[in-house]
């Protein structure tokens, strides 16, 4: 019971702050039904009215707003009493991101007694998808069209530096993207061995460098194997000398995966390797890490899309997967951060002349070209072609994005080390592993 008087002194403390200094108002982002007694949630939608009306907001205009309905909220002593009970306005936003939280408790509960009277599966879903929504603290509503487009006046004026978004660790790809962007859903494809887990190491490697904080789900390989390829990647130790490390690798490597092992311990990068992963598991994992490390920028990657628990009951797999990629959309915008979904080719592609992928090879493609906001596919023409001159080369193809050019870009990649290295390092890395 005492968060539930700390929320009411809150809103007192709110209202009274307002009656003090109307222009407080402008800054004010709570709406009337985060206030839970029914006299505050009146009393601040005649703020409101007033706000937009243009009129100052006292005790005098207030009064004459509510008008028949004064009563009901303890009459002009009630407002004099809010207005002198305030003695200073300066912590205004920690008032109101207590009312705010109250709710968010209030919420909480709420749902979670209506689920308790009607349990389903599907009941179990929504309600850890809203539990988890609730559990990411919110300071502000939506923005004003005044707001956003003042924002985009000011960005004119800014130098935003050479990326916007986290560095992909490739040069001509960050160029072309301005880096992983917060709120896309970013697909990675290619048929297998085109390397798209070593690809997605590489970006979770090159994230967390930046101290940008990853979460891997990893849903086919388990956690010590995929840190045995990325510490490949990392000191030049050929992968397959895993298998008997004693034997096969030098003093000399075993001393640069030592190395290798302090800087991982270092970096804010985890990788969640239960076998069965749902949307809810992922969602509150995200939530887990956000609120752990709530000054860092995210990332999210997950390999992949067919291996995700899908809980409800769905007419067919497209149904499934559509439903699956529109919640990943909408956790990248609710969580503001890049989520990089890795996804299989279908077979079509082994039965073209030019193996070169295309949107429609995805799998279950239309609700995955819809909902992504951009479509990476990874092709190397020496897997199909040993005498191909363009060995050890991989052609990372743009084939989408929803706010900036398509096109492919090239990159190394060292098999022997699942290592992805920019175009221009290529010489100078080939002769150093031989």
């Amino acid at each position: 019971m005492e968060h539930l008087q700390v929320g009411l002194e809150a809103e007192q403390a709110v209202l009274g702050a307002i009656l003090c200094d109307g222009s407080l108002m402008d800054g004010c982002w709570l709406t009337s039904d985060k206030f839970k007694k029914k006299a505050h949630q009146i009393l601040f939608s005649a703020y409101l009215s007033l706000s937009e009306q243009g009129v100052a907001i006292d005790p005098v205009t207030v009064s004459t707003e509510l008008g028949d309905q004064l009563g009901n909220v303890g009459g002009t002593s009630y407002l004099l009493e809010l207005s002198n009970s305030v003695a200073t306005t300066t912590n205004f936003d920690f008032y109101q991101r207590t009312v705010d939280r109250a709710w968010r408790l209030r919420e909480s509960r709420r749902k979670a007694e209506r689920f308790v009277q009607q349990p389903s599966e599907e009941g179990m879903e929504l309600l850890a998808r809203q539990l988890d929504e609730l559990a990411i603290k919110t300071d502000q509503e939506e923005s004003s069209p005044r707001e956003t487009l003042e924002e985009i006046a000011e960005s004119l004026f800014e130098d935003q530096g050479e990326l916007t978004g986290i560095s992909t660790g490739i040069t001509d790809l960050d160029q072309m993207t301005g880096g992983l962007q917060a709120e896309d859903l970013i697909v990675v494809a290619g048929r297998p061995s085109m390397g798209k887990t070593a690809f997605t190491l590489h970006l979770a490697h090159s994230a967390s460098q930046e101290k940008v904080c990853v979460d891997f789900f990893t849903l086919e390989m388990p956690q010590k194997a995929l840190y045995k390829r990325l510490l490949s990647a990392i000191c030049n130790v050929d992968a397959g000398k895993w298998r008997n490390p004693k034997r096969f690798m030098t003093s000399q490597e075993a001393q640069n995966l030592l190395y290798g092992i302090d800087r991982l311990l270092k970096v804010p990068l985890a990788f969640h390797d239960e076998s069965m992963q749902t949307l809810s598991s992922i969602r509150a994992k995200l939530v887990h890490s956000i609120r752990e490390m709530p000054d860092y920028k995210h990332l999210a990657i997950i390999d992949y899309l067919g291996l995700i628990e899908m809980t409800g009951h769905y007419e067919n797999r497209v149904q499934a997967v559509s439903t699956l990629t529109r919640e990943l959309k909408q956790m990248a915008r609710k969580f503001h951060l890049p989520i990089v979904l890795v996804c299989q080719l279908s077979r079509n592609v082994e039965t073209r002349m030019d193996k070169h992928p295309m949107m429609s090879d995805l799998r279950e493609s239309g609700s995955i070209e819809q909902d992504a906001d951009a479509i990476l596919f990874l092709y190397r023409d020496d897997y199909y072609d040993r005498q191909s001159q363009n060995k050890n080369i991989v052609e990372l193809i743009l084939a989408k994005q929803r706010n900036g050019p398509v096109g492919t870009v090239e990159a190394v990649f060292v098999r022997e080390y699942a290592k992805f290295l920019n175009i221009d390092r290529r010489h100078a890395s080939l002769n150093s592993s031989q």
